[in-house]
């Protein structure tokens, strides 16, 4: 492979050479004069640089793309859920909560998910367990409120009894 003033020199030779130039260059390099002509064409090329602008101008126009496809993503990204066995039972506490079956709930989750949704059986336990909590948090807000609604129960029925 000719160096860069190699290349340099036959491109000169083949745009601004006289008569016979050519073949000499290509006898004395050992090479074919159509090698020094595509040799020639990519230097002008090359020192031209439409090439390179319509290359820099592609791979542009691939940046945008991407950066548009990017955040297209971000945008489904900031709005997505991830459906973790976590936020499965808290999807079947709100569905048993509002009177749908664990059955159903687990149906409306297939939906939603590949079949790795996770079973009735695995669904009702943590439901059960949620509540078990939501209960034992009730025991400790109704001693926190206790007296505050003993008083406003009185109050109810003081109300009503006038009324009669």
């Amino acid at each position: 492979m000719p160096t860069t003033p190699q290349r340099i020199a036959g491109a000169f030779t083949i745009l601004f050479g006289r008569y016979g130039d050519v073949t000499r260059m290509a006898h004395d390099r050992q090479q074919s004069r159509q090698s020094l002509y595509r040799q020639a064409e990519k230097v002008v090329e090359a020192v031209d640089g439409t090439a390179a602008h319509a290359r820099v101008a592609e791979l542009e126009e691939q940046v945008a793309q991407l950066r548009s496809q990017v955040h297209d993503l971000q945008r489904r990204l900031d709005r997505a859920v991830e459906m973790t066995p976590e936020k499965q039972a808290e999807v079947a506490c709100v569905a048993q909560a509002e009177g749908v079956s664990l059955p159903v709930a687990r149906r409306l989750l297939q939906v939603l998910l590949p079949p790795t949704t996770r079973s009735v059986p695995t669904l009702g336990r943590a439901t059960a367990a949620a509540g078990s909590q939501a209960g034992r948090l009730l025991e400790v807000l109704d001693e926190a409120a206790q007296a505050h609604v003993t008083q406003a129960a009185a109050e109810e029925i003081f109300s009503v009894v006038s009324r009669s």
